[in-house]
């Protein structure tokens, strides 16, 4: 498999599992009432942060090989950056609005803002790591 498309696999099965995780239904009570959280505060939020940043910047490395410009600087535009947050963060609202319907689940308008600020951050690591290439990437070796 070339790296393009291991990349693209590597941003799907990241998206996957995200998605899956925000779907499965949440333990709810004899009611159908969820069931209170015994997670430390934050928990839920860190996982949103976190799972979005991971999908941010696994698309951006699908979406481009990020070859450097030359001078060291990534080659990621800022139109590049934003629509990779812009996809990343749609993905979010999507499972939040899903959510509504799933048992145990709730939609939330602060986990929404966690999955934009994760893919903000992941879009910016990616462009960040925009020159610097894997020696498989390279085509060359690196060892001495």
């Amino acid at each position: 498999m070339d790296t393009d498309a291991r990349r693209l696999v590597i941003f799907a099965a990241v998206t996957v599992l995200v998605v899956t995780s925000s779907l499965v239904p949440g333990p709810t009570d004899a009611t159908g009432e969820p069931t209170p959280d015994v997670a430390p505060p934050g928990t839920d939020l860190l996982a949103h942060f976190v799972g979005y940043a991971a999908i941010a910047y696994t698309l951006g490395r699908a979406l481009s090989p990020r070859r450097s410009r030359g001078d060291g600087e990534p080659s990621a535009s800022v139109a590049a950056v934003v629509g990779v947050v812009a996809v990343a963060t749609g993905i979010g609202a999507g499972v939040e609005v899903a959510q509504g319907v799933v048992p145990g689940r709730d939609p939330s308008a602060l986990d929404g803002v966690a999955n934009a600020v994760g893919a903000a951050v992941g879009a910016l690591l990616w462009r960040r790591r925009g020159g610097e290439r894997d020696a498989g990437e390279r085509g060359g070796d690196d060892r001495e």
